[in-house]
């Protein structure tokens, strides 16, 4: 079978669900609200929070450290981890200061995902 997406986040998305759903229990949430159900429904051990900090959206990245701060608030005992589209140490730093401790990179690796987990 072959499967061809076009659209990166949603590739980012798939990426990382096929390397994951072997090996745990993964869910993906559809927006904000859809998240804080998933994490009081069913306590998470990791959460991924996307921190595309791109110009097409230029509030997008204090919206998700405030979606980690809550989320932190709620649930103090999950790992939250990063994903960004390129390594930067300024926004690594801003986002470890938000409970976000590690990050990965895009385009996803399925080691660098699987080594953020153990």
């Amino acid at each position: 079978m072959k499967i061809v997406i076009f659209n990166e986040d949603l590739r980012s998305e798939m990426q990382m669900y096929l390397a994951l759903s072997n090996h745990f229990d993964v869910s993906i949430a559809e927006d904000e609200d859809d998240l804080m159900q998933l994490l009081d429904s069913d306590m998470a051990d990791y959460t991924f929070l996307d921190l595309d900090c791109g110009l097409e959206k230029p509030d997008h990245y204090e919206r998700v450290l405030a979606i980690a701060n809550r989320i932190l608030q709620k649930h103090p005992k999950i790992e939250l981890v990063g994903i960004c589209n390129h390594k930067d140490e300024h926004v690594t730093q801003r986002a470890a200061g938000y409970g976000i401790k590690r990050v990965v990179t895009r385009p996803i690796k399925n080691r660098e995902v699987l080594d953020v987990l153990n």
